[in-house]
């Protein structure tokens, strides 16, 4: 079962995001910031990172490096309603992708089969 980390510091988002990617048959564990996403990252083999930009004790696109430094293999989904194009410019790599725009009415599964 693929499994799917949600790191956002606002509970009724956090909650949202993760009740409706359960319903889609994915397995959701939850983070309200860096360093408690830090200790499931090190304990659980996630497969997607959905993380938001801004975290109270960090940035989600700094957040990335640690990210893949203890799941390499993750995807990583950075989500903000501040929508600030150098923020994701600098969080492009090679192994990044990207997709900007609304995504209301669009089901998680449809944005999760997207990532390669």
């Amino acid at each position: 079962m693929i499994q799917i980390l949600v790191i956002d510091d606002e509970d009724p988002i956090r909650n949202l995001l993760a009740r409706m990617i359960e319903l889609e048959g994915y397995k959701v564990w939850k983070a309200s910031d860096c360093q408690s996403a830090l200790k499931l990252l090190k304990a659980q083999p996630f497969d997607v990172v959905l993380c938001d930009v801004f975290l109270p004790d960090g940035n989600g696109v700094d957040f990335i490096r640690e990210i893949k430094k203890h799941r390499p293999e993750a995807e990583v989904i950075l989500l903000t309603a501040h929508g600030n194009i150098p923020d994701v410019r600098g969080c492009r790599s090679p192994s990044a992708f990207h997709r900007s725009g609304h995504i209301a009415g669009t089901s998680s599964r449809q944005i999760i089969s997207q990532y390669p």
